[in-house]
């Protein structure tokens, strides 16, 4: 077996000799040029990933736009890249915003989404000109209303509507129902479409907005949207008595996490399909595309607002092994990095594929627990939550009748998100480099300094094999910001 088989590696990952390699480079001689932890990122795949969705949107309908949705990594080196390959952007605040307008995007290439949109996020929203602010609420209408009515501008608009659709690996990222916190019910478009047409003089509903959800698998999810667009379009349109000249069908196209046969790296069989997409994410937006160009017409504009399948795979995070003991005959691994670098392994208990970055040659043929470092029970690379969850459901179903083996297999997946131990060499050791995959999105803007943890270091491999620091590793003095440092001076 290859080593990329034998360690389920995507293409741009290699090794050399004992060594991983990204995009050619020895990931074991960057992390001792730059430090651990470590974020490394490959120029390369981002900007292949941007050529390869946007080809695909506009193969599928000629007059498809992609907006990146920045909130996945809104690092203004990423940012200028797409920039540079023809896409535009979203943002989800004035922040967000801010950074948009550094990388260099304009006015006319930027969507502003968020369920909260400030009055001052508003007034800079409305005062640019951007593409179009997509609306969460009949009252944050009103409220766009007021704004644009004080400055003498027309706000361009996107109505946010809910779906009624499920999407997405896990709850906490579905955002199609009324469930989710986002977006306009039927109830309620009645009183946005009151609200437009009442102040038609400075608001402009442009276009038509949804988001089913985050690591969508099915295509037909992503279909179903496109038919719900296309009656609900047609809808607004009647009642607003004029066509809508966009229809934003959001994000959520999906990237495999897993690159493994079932069971592989977990130590035991485990479902991990939550977090395995079969089809690539530019395969599914094409197969979108076309069905809106049937579905929708020629006329409105097509909007896209991919980030995870621009950026996840963009990246990998290199950890060092600091400690090691028993539990029994289960080693544990203690590395330098946990959810304070990758949040989402204890938001929504999120899989990252693991590899020893520095032993490729042998095969991961041991089982490890392998937890973060912080001086928190979480901060471990496991579902520990569900798994003391499984063990009191099953203390209570046990002996009663009816429970079958099956039912409790079924029962543990629905509980247990993640495998209990990751497969990795027998020798792995303190000392040993670690490298979690695909952690391009929703990584750098969710780093936080717990525990007194610094933020880790990020660089990027460009195009022309130079590397770029993308964001420098926290000092010890970030860990205290100028109002502590002045109190600290004047306790002196």
């Amino acid at each position: 077996m290859s080593i990329a088989a034998q360690h389920a590696l995507p293409p741009f990952l290699t090794a050399k000799g004992a060594n991983l390699a990204l995009d050619g480079h020895d990931l074991t001689q960057m992390a001792a040029a730059h430090g651990s932890p470590l974020f490394v990122f490959s120029g390369r795949q981002l900007a292949g990933n941007a050529k390869a969705l946007l080809a695909a949107a506009r193969a599928g309908h000629p007059r498809a736009r992609i907006f990146f949705a920045s909130k996945a990594c809104s690092n203004l080196h990423v940012l200028q890249i797409i920039r540079k390959e023809g896409l535009s952007i979203e943002v989800n605040s004035g922040g967000e915003l801010w950074k948009a307008q550094a990388a260099g995007f304009k006015p006319a290439e930027i969507v502003f989404n968020g369920v909260a949109k400030s009055v001052a996020e508003l007034e800079l929203a409305i005062g640019l000109g951007i593409q179009a602010i997509n609306v969460d609420s009949a009252f944050e209408l009103s409220r766009i209303a007021e704004v644009a009515t004080r400055l003498g501008k027309v706000a361009t608009v996107a109505l946010r509507i809910v779906p009624g659709i499920g999407g997405g690996a896990t709850a906490g990222i579905q955002t199609g129902s009324e469930r989710s916190k986002f977006g306009i019910g039927q109830t309620e478009l009645t009183e946005a479409l009151d609200i437009a047409r009442s102040h038609a003089g400075v608001l402009d509903v442009a276009g038509m907005h949804l988001h089913i959800g985050s690591q969508v698998l099915d295509l037909p999810d992503f279909l179903e949207s496109v038919s719900f667009t296309a009656r609900q379009a047609q809808e607004i349109a009647q009642h607003l008595g004029k066509p809508l000249r966009h229809l934003n069908l959001g994000g959520g196209y999906p990237i495999n996490y897993v690159h493994q046969r079932k069971g592989a790296n977990t130590g035991r069989d485990f479902d991990l399909s939550a977090f395995a997409a079969e089809q690539p994410a530019a395969g599914m937006m094409e197969a979108v595309a076309r069905a809106a160009a049937r579905a929708l017409g020629p006329q409105p504009e097509i909007f896209f607002e991919p980030g995870r399948s621009m950026v996840a795979d963009c990246a990998l995070l290199l950890t060092r092994v600091e400690n090691m003991k028993r539990r029994g005959a289960t080693p544990w691994l203690y590395l330098d990095g946990g959810y304070n670098l990758l949040l989402d392994s204890a938001a929504v208990r999120w899989y990252y594929h693991m590899v020893n970055a520095s032993r490729m040659e042998a095969p991961a043929d041991a089982d490890f627990r392998v937890v973060g470092p912080l001086c928190d029970s979480a901060d471990c690379f496991f579902d520990v939550e569900g798994e003391y969850l499984w063990d009191s459901l099953k203390e209570s179903l046990a002996g009663i009748a009816g429970v079958t083996p099956e039912l409790l297999a079924t029962l543990k997946a629905k509980t247990v998100r993640l495998p209990e131990t990751r497969a990795l060499p027998a020798a792995t050791a303190p000392g040993d480099l670690v490298a979690l995959l695909d952690t391009g999105a929703y990584s750098l803007e969710e780093m936080f300094q717990y525990c007194g943890r610094q933020r880790a270091k990020a660089v990027m491999i460009a195009e022309d094999d130079s590397i770029v620091t993308l964001r420098d590793r926290d000092r010890p003095e970030d860990l205290v910001d100028a109002a502590e440092r002045m109190g600290m001076a004047a306790a002196r």
